[in-house]
């Protein structure tokens, strides 16, 4: 008898699980004083500490020095917003390679190859604690702030309106697209593409940052409404620009929407709570903006009614057609299946409606649309949707008026409704020579 056979074989190592810690934000400063009283004492905490272990002997240089309290703001800032608004594991993803392929726009020059030491020292002080992965897959180090560190951030008062952003983070973001497999057309991942310069990139640099310190100016708070913190002061917003895998140089035709703003991502039932100088904000919004961007690519007026009506479904499903119709119009491709919903309760067509039979109902009531499919038409109406926002946002900041964008529609006050409708349908007819017509979504309920 064999008796390796009658041996139960050695069981494999099982794999850990990368966890998954909220990203250390390298832009994150103080702005308020009593964050900035603490960021200072930790300067001086730190010269102390190096002073008395010998940990340098001379003198920073004038960058080396700026850059050392650059990360220190930074470091200190990550932390007590971790204390106010914990992550779910409790914990910062770090990265410590810096340095190691170059530098590109995107980067913080703070985070170079002294980061790794400034973490250390402040874990030997108390200020955190520092975790190297358990799981070398896939996962970063981590930190997060000591007992003794949130204690302190308690005790000097500091909330919210303490943070801001720190000097030289760049708006204007380009992303070579990775398609993930099963995803819808318009779902993308893809790295950080670094340009050179332009005369429009600086142009769209500083809009973005001209609206960033208005909103960053603006009286806009959130009412607690006991379902968790809300950061009303995260609103500085990028502008996102998409290249395709076959692209050779960078371009910015393709998307170019707002993201950033705390309100974005907010749940519909909670912006009935933001207030902006005082009011409670209304919900206005391009009616059916995709489609009728579709059509005014092809220079055809679209016919009356709503454009994600279609025979044999009803208005049950007008969500399920409206995700089909914008997927077809981002498909490069002859789609023959719906992509796997992403989330449980997005929603689906019924099991019978295949592509070809909605692609059929939605062509025999849109006809004209029938040569924007299959051309991956999605992200260049991305991009004109994004162009009138930012012309809409500026000509709001103009007149003196706060809005929130929401990539087809805006938050703003109450009493600037009427207004912003006006300026919205009038700038959406002078970017695309067609009627874009605005509409108030259904308020929710509002607690005054």
């Amino acid at each position: 008898m064999n008796l390796s056979l009658a041996l139960p074989l050695p069981s494999k190592r099982p794999r850990i699980a990368p966890a998954r810690h909220r990203p250390f934000d390298d832009w994150r400063g103080a702005s308020g004083p009593a964050l900035r009283r603490l960021v200072e004492d930790t300067v001086a905490l730190l010269a102390q500490h190096e002073a008395e272990t010998g940990a340098r002997l001379r003198k920073r240089r004038e960058t080396d020095q700026r850059h050392h309290l650059t990360a220190v703001e930074a470091v200190v800032a990550n932390l007590a917003h971790a204390v106010l608004m914990p992550a779910d594991s409790g914990r910062l993803a770090v990265f410590l390679k810096h340095g190691e392929k170059g530098r590109t726009r995107y980067d913080n020059p703070a985070f170079g190859k002294p980061f790794s030491g400034l973490l250390d020292r402040m874990d030997e002080l108390g200020i955190l604690s520092i975790r190297a992965p358990a799981c070398q897959w896939r996962e970063a180090s981590s930190i997060a702030p000591t007992p003794a560190f949130a204690a302190k951030v308690r005790e000097t008062g500091i909330t919210l309106t303490d943070f801001g952003r720190l000097a030289g983070e760049e708006p204007i973001i380009l992303r070579r697209r990775a398609q993930r497999p099963g995803a819808s057309a318009s779902g993308y991942s893809g790295r950080l593409v670094d340009y050179p310069d332009t005369a429009g990139t600086v142009a769209m640099r500083s809009t973005v940052q001209g609206l960033n310190a208005y909103l960053g100016a603006a009286d806009v708070a959130f009412r607690d409404d006991g379902r968790g913190l809300v950061d009303h002061r995260h609103r500085h917003m990028s502008r996102c620009f998409v290249l395709h895998a076959d692209d050779e140089g960078p371009r910015f035709d393709r998307s170019g929407r707002l993201y950033g703003g705390f309100w974005q991502n907010l749940e519909r039932s909670r912006r009935s709570r933001i207030r902006v100088e005082g009011e409670p904000v209304e919900d206005l919004d391009f009616a059916s903006m995709f489609p009728r961007l579709a059509y005014a690519s092809t220079g055809r007026v679209p016919p009356e009614g709503d454009l994600y009506a279609v025979d044999g479904l009803g208005p049950e499903h007008r969500s399920a057609l409206k995700l089909a119709m914008n997927t077809i119009l981002f498909d490069a491709y002859r789609r023959t299946s719906w992509p796997v919903p992403e989330k449980e309760d997005d929603p689906r067509l019924p099991a019978e409606w295949t592509v070809a039979r909605t692609k059929a109902a939605i062509l025999k009531r849109h006809p004209a649309l029938k040569s924007c499919f299959g051309v991956g038409l999605g992200f260049s109406l991305m991009h004109t949707e994004s162009v009138i926002l930012v012309h809409v946002l500026e000509e709001m900041r103009a007149r003196g008026i706060v809005g929130l964008g929401l990539h087809n529609g805006l938050l703003l006050p109450r009493s600037r409704v009427e207004e912003g409708r006006i300026i919205m349908e009038a700038v959406a007819r002078d970017v695309t020579g067609q009627s874009l017509p605005v509409v108030l979504k259904a308020r929710a309920s509002v607690s005054s």
